[in-house]
């Protein structure tokens, strides 16, 4: 019995229909995005603070603030503020929190960082440290030799002491509320003890700038600075004294647990621990060659350092051994695509992911190149195609088990492909690039498109019709298969980087945040407004609802067809290349860092 093709049309409508309904109510249920695998952040951090051997937080770039509740197995973004950069975070209580940020703001939380609010202290100075006695009492230091104090849990912030001509403070430490210490530039240490009324400059004999201070009582202390400098005071600072540390690397943050055992930790991944106070420190391998900005210990087994690149390490056994936890994926991925049980992911230097259970397991399968695989189309459960950098085409037709690569057409990456059906299909990217094959990819034809912007994306409503993104608010179209390309005027010039259809809706994302709607084949497009300026990467549409993903972890999501846009909780600060929805209940995102997100109900 044969089906019309009007039919079969409005009986994939129905079902997407059905589809999207299921997908709504789902989002009213128990439903979230993680980490599947990869890592949650690429930018650098510059702040940790562990209130237990199980729960703590870091911070850095970008406004970024993680979070964990189990050593450190799993962290989750929290909080991201592209605006910011948090050089520390501190948490006197486990759900009262702050974080000092560059630009002089200091965020503070109170339901464990669930929620951030921004206090604005009286002058505007890059902010380097901060720290808490309690909810209430806390202190801060940054340029211009500026130390801010609060009694009132960060709500109303003080200047206790600044001077225009000083550099900055980089450290400060309090052991109670009267006895504190500030550090930084040129070697400086200042003491208070009144609670910061009043500061006095202590001789440290050294020039070198000094990053971090920490005390165990009123009376003995450390400071550590560049150059290997760490020095020892047993008087409060009425004398310090130089400790050989046997490195030249900067250091950048110390912790003791006692009087006895300490650690430091500092550039090109260094860590020195004592066990006896300082007269001897010792190197232990963290593991990595990255800058570790701050450390922060629970007690004297349990440890942490971040720093550059997202860094973060840790140690259950006093130093002994170290672990990096970020999963250790540092590719990018590019595409994914998903079809009943199988899927696959593409990436950098040849990556290709591989699942035949729904997304539960991914496996590394062998690609056969190096270049980077930037997008894909399958025409069906068999066969499918790949493009990639230096004009990469590869070719499959045993459901991606292996891929044969194709005569290079062009010495340029290929940023799209789109395929009709098994024998129509279109190729696009650097410099207006497009190619066309009518014979399954026996042979391809240039085609001329009018421009020579980077075409990012192609997608076809019939083999008539198509459109193609590109930089610069490129959108073009064609009627007659690409015989002829056209630009459709727009008002932007955001690069464009994603175009798909759903019967006669048209959906585009770009950067800026860019989103545009069509319902008419493409005659119209409507600039949607999706509360961002963050670059979208890539959009998933079933039926009413979807979901667009791109910089800084963002994922938006509509339920009516993209008019209005909210913004998703994301467990990650990558950029999300990559979304798709095989139902209403199941999505994977991937992206930076070897990222891959799973969407599905939580009970």
């Amino acid at each position: 019995m044969q089906i019309s093709t009007k039919k079969w049309i409005d009986s994939a409508l129905f079902i997407l229909t059905l589809i999207a309904a299921s997908l709504t109510d789902t989002k009213n249920s128990l439903a979230s995005f993680d980490v599947q695998q990869g890592e949650v952040s690429g930018v650098g951090l510059w702040g940790v603070h562990f209130i237990s051997e199980t729960e703590g937080w870091a911070s850095g770039a970008e406004g970024v603030i993680l979070h964990t509740k189990d050593t450190g197995k799993k962290w989750r973004v929290i909080y991201k503020n592209s605006k910011e950069r948090f050089s520390a975070i501190h948490f006197p209580t486990p759900l009262v929190g702050f974080a000092a940020s560059w630009t002089g703001a200091i965020f503070s939380t109170t339901d464990a960082g669930r929620n951030w609010v921004e206090n604005v202290p009286p002058v505007r100075a890059w902010l380097w440290d901060v720290h808490f006695l309690n909810a209430q009492l806390g202190f801060a230091v940054g340029n211009n030799g500026l130390i801010l104090g609060t009694k009132n849990g960060g709500k109303k912030w003080a200047i206790l002491h600044q001077d225009q001509k000083a550099g900055p403070f980089l450290g400060v430490h309090f052991v109670d509320t009267k006895f504190g210490w500030v550090v930084g530039w040129n070697g400086a240490i200042l003491q208070t003890n009144d609670g910061g009324a009043n500061w006095m400059r202590q001789k440290s004999n050294t020039g070198q700038p000094l990053e971090d201070v920490t005390f165990i009582n009123t009376q003995i202390g450390w400071a550590v600075g560049r150059n290997g400098v760490i020095l020892h005071t047993k008087d409060s600072g009425a004398h310090w004294e130089n400790q050989e540390s046997g490195v030249d690397r900067m250091l950048l943050s110390v912790h003791f647990q006692s009087a006895r055992v300490g650690f430091i930790a500092g550039g090109a991944g260094s860590v020195l621990k004592t066990d006896d106070g300082g007269d001897s420190w010792r190197k232990q391998s963290a593991g990595t060659d990255q800058t570790l900005e701050a450390a922060s210990f629970s007690d004297e087994k349990n440890g942490w350092g971040v720093g550059w690149g997202g860094t973060i390490v840790h140690t259950k056994d006093g130093g002994l051994n170290w672990e990096t936890q970020n999963y250790g994926f540092s590719d990018r991925l590019f595409r994914i695509q998903l079809m009943s049980q199988t899927g696959f992911i593409f990436g950098e230097a040849g990556t290709i992911f591989y699942t035949d259970n729904k997304g539960a397991d991914w496996n590394r399968i062998e690609s056969g190149v190096e270049e980077a695989i930037l997008s894909a189309h399958f025409t069906s459960a068999k066969e499918g195609w790949a493009v990639g950098e230096a004009g990469l085409l590869l070719h499959t037709m045993d459901g991606g088990r292996n891929w044969i690569k194709r005569p290079q057409l062009i010495d340029a990456p290929f940023q799209g492909v789109f395929f009709m059906n098994r024998d129509v299909g279109w190729i696009v990217g650097e410099k207006g690039i497009i190619f066309k094959t009518e014979n399954r990819g026996e042979k391809w034809r240039f085609q001329l498109s009018n421009t020579t912007a980077t075409l990012t994306d192609v997608a076809f409503l019939d083999t008539q019709n198509g459109w193609a993104t590109g930089e610069a608010g490129a959108l073009l179209y064609t009627h007659n298969g690409g015989a002829t390309w056209r630009l459709f005027h727009l008002q932007t010039t955001a690069t464009l980087n994603r175009v798909i259809f759903q019967g006669r809706n048209g959906f585009v994302v770009g950067e800026d945040g860019t989103i545009l709607t069509s319902g008419d084949r493409g005659k119209t497009w409507t600039a949607r407004n999706g509360k961002t300026d963050m670059g979208l990467q890539d959009i998933s549409m079933l039926g009413e609802v979807g979901y667009a993903v791109g910089d800084l972890g963002t994922i938006l999501r509509t339920a009516d067809s993209g008019k209005t846009w909210k913004a998703e909780d994301s467990p990650v600060a990558q950029r999300l290349n990559s979304v798709f929805f095989t139902s209403a209940h199941e999505g994977w995102v991937v992206g930076r860092g070897g990222v891959i997100l799973r969407y599905r109900p939580t009970d």
